[in-house]
């Protein structure tokens, strides 16, 4: 369940973030972008990018990507190199959309080995057909992390290898529907 924004919560984050705490201005930009005021937000997201909150740099460019692309990017990729998996992930998305699949499957790798589970399903479904036990690691990572497509993906791939592990998989997803 949502927390509530009361204007207390607020109200007690602002004047944290006005203190200089970075955690505080990243929860302020994310309340400030939820009562619908993404001005403020970016001011506050911007302040805590420059001292270096990564999940603020990814939160930063996702609040530009339309009006500033150029600046958006180098936000993304800032929080990449900081460790940011979702900046990770959404650099490899972009890649994989300009038709660069080789930087795509490099983005996305990087994106899976920090944890992102969407990335691990899409690098696998990348190298699936040139290397299957590749694909297999990273489907049953995603997989046993609760991702259903790729419990779905991972049965399918495993119906000739392996048909135990895959009708296994195949049991996982169907008690477990999206």
């Amino acid at each position: 369940m949502p927390m509530e924004i009361t204007p207390e919560f607020e109200a007690r984050t602002r004047k944290a973030a006005e203190a200089g705490d970075v955690h505080a201005m990243f929860t302020l930009g994310g309340i400030l972008v939820t009562l619908q005021r993404p001005d403020e937000a970016e001011v506050w997201w911007r302040k805590a990018a420059e001292l270096g909150n990564a999940d603020a740099m990814s939160n930063l460019a996702a609040l530009l990507s339309e009006r500033d692309p150029a600046k958006a990017m180098s936000w993304l990729q800032r929080a990449a190199d900081a460790g940011n998996d979702m900046a990770t992930y959404n650099l490899g998305v972009i890649a994989y959309q300009r038709g660069a699949i080789d930087e795509a499957l490099d983005w996305y790798l990087r994106a899976a080995e920090l944890g992102n589970v969407n990335a691990m399903y899409n690098y696998a479904m990348l190298v699936a057909k040139t290397n299957p036990d590749e694909a297999d690691r990273w489907l049953t990572r995603a997989a046993n992390r609760g991702d259903v497509d790729a419990m779905r993906k991972l049965a399918a791939l495993l119906a000739d290898r392996d048909p135990a592990r895959a009708q296994e998989w195949a049991r996982k997803a169907a008690e477990n529907p999206q």
